[in-house]
């Protein structure tokens, strides 16, 4: 045996034998999920809880604001999914432990643009979005009605009343941000500053929240738009005379037609909102990371993983880049291009376990009211009318806190393997019982660059 061997000492087993498909890290990930849980359960449930009585405050608040004129509703409508993300957003941070708080809140609040593009994402694949709107419209009306003043027609959502409000607040946005990173304003945590970050946030989800009602209506509409088309009729009187000379071909293409949109709910149940939840809280924690890590440590965590194979077709440029941009603030959507490039260039096998345990997880209204119909037996269905709401809150209470677990310990992880400290904070365990954490916590740069060293749980053991 050769000096230099003797130096490098036994050789190391390669985790790509041991775990080759990521279930064994998956799995600890699970477990680290539900430790997580343990701990953090109370001030998750209540975060949840008081972002529902909320969201209903600020609902109702936009229906009075609707009433005065459309300029105020509208602008009071677009707090109403801001709720939600807020406590999202709250819920992801409570969780970290006290060591990981480096970026205030004001860097969160400046990311907003990129945070809400995800979560618009999500919030519309449960039919939130559309719901608040027709809650808002509806409220309108009867509130109207009850009032016996005159009836005032709501705008259209994509009148030009609304577009002439997208549009002041991207000037407002503009000019807010650009005022806001001026150091002659005052310093970086003063209170001229942070008002000016807390406006230019609320413009960009004005706008945003805005603009996805009006793509959404289009949407709705493009079929029936559409269908009224003489091309669209031509293709659909041609079709039908193929079903009579070919049944055969006809039947196949009567299938594939109905098999689209099935196939297309099932990618955008199954991954796209799963990914979007994942790029919400990696751009939540990258934020707090981002600067501790250079590009090039980076670009070796990830030629140093399980994936090498994989991740070599990936350019060390297209890295970097995704790395810095995790971190800017300043750009529209840079955060977001960041996060969702990190998320999708990890070559991160985990990923598609959590898109399928989250899938999982977001069907819990069925299991509580299964639970409800177990316990209570039958019942007439005034008695079910009346549980609608409150068996409804708590679905959307365990579905958030169990979801907001699951994607706080695999984004975490996921940071890991580019070479950051993980940020939760979970029980420690005592030395020598096997865990590859450290008491020390996953705050320890050094401790957290390889594929090994926390793959049993992903989640740093730091306390308070």
């Amino acid at each position: 045996m050769s000096e230099q061997t003797r130096r490098a000492g036994p050789p190391r087993k390669d985790p790509a034998g041991q775990d080759p498909v990521g279930l064994r890290e998956s799995a600890g990930l699970v477990r680290g999920a539900t430790a997580l849980l343990a701990r953090h359960w109370l001030p998750l449930l209540a975060i949840a809880a008081a972002s529902l009585l909320v969201h209903e405050l600020i609902s109702r608040l936009a229906v009075a604001a609707g009433v005065v004129g459309a300029v105020p509703g509208f602008l009071t409508l677009a707090l109403v999914p801001i709720v939600s993300l807020a406590a999202l957003v709250g819920m992801l941070l409570v969780v970290r432990s006290r060591e990981a708080r480096r970026t205030g809140l004001w860097g969160v609040v400046a990311a907003a643009g990129s945070v809400l593009v995800p979560f618009l994402v999500v919030y519309e694949s449960r039919g939130d979005l559309r719901a608040d709107l027709i809650d808002y419209a509806r409220g309108t009306l009867y509130e109207q009605l009850g009032t016996e003043t005159e009836i005032i027609g709501m705008p259209q959502i994509a009148s030009w009343l609304v577009l002439g409000i997208v549009i002041a607040a991207l000037i407002v946005r503009a000019v807010g941000a650009r005022l806001a990173s001026d150091p002659r304003v005052g310093p970086a945590e003063g209170p001229r500053r942070s008002l000016l970050h807390v406006v230019a946030g609320y413009a960009e989800a004005v706008w945003m929240t805005l603009g996805a009602w009006v793509l959404a209506g289009v949407l709705t509409g493009l079929a029936a738009w559409w269908s009224g088309r003489a091309l669209a009729q031509a293709i659909s009187e041609g079709w039908a005379r193929v079903r009579v000379n070919l049944p055969s071909l006809g039947a196949i293409g009567d299938w594939i037609v109905s098999a689209v949109p099935v196939v297309t709910d099932a990618v955008v149940t199954g991954l796209v909102v799963p990914i979007s939840m994942l790029t919400i809280a990696v751009i939540v924690y990258g934020l707090q990371v981002a600067d501790t890590v250079s590009p090039h440590d980076v670009v070796k965590a990830v030629r140093r993983g399980r994936w090498t194979a994989l991740t070599r077709r990936v350019g060390d440029a297209p890295l970097r880049q995704a790395w810095r941009r995790l971190s800017d603030t300043e750009g529209r959507f840079g955060a977001l291009a960041g996060g969702l490039a990190l998320v999708l260039r990890s070559a991160f096998a985990p990923v598609l376990a959590y898109c399928m345990l989250f899938t999982l997880l977001a069907q819990a209204d069925v299991v509580v009211w299964w639970l409800a119909r177990l316990v209570l037996g039958w019942r007439p269905e005034l008695v079910w009318d009346a549980l609608l709401v409150p068996l409804g809150g708590i679905s959307e209470l365990i579905t958030l806190v169990l979801t907001v677990v699951l994607t706080a310990v695999f984004a975490d992880r996921l940071l890991m393997r580019f070479g950051a400290a993980g940020q939760l904070r979970v029980r420690p365990r005592r030395q020598g019982t096997g865990s590859s954490m450290n008491s020390a916590g996953g705050n320890s740069r050094a401790s957290t660059r390889t594929e090994s060293s926390a793959a049993s749980t992903g989640t740093s053991t730091s306390t308070d």
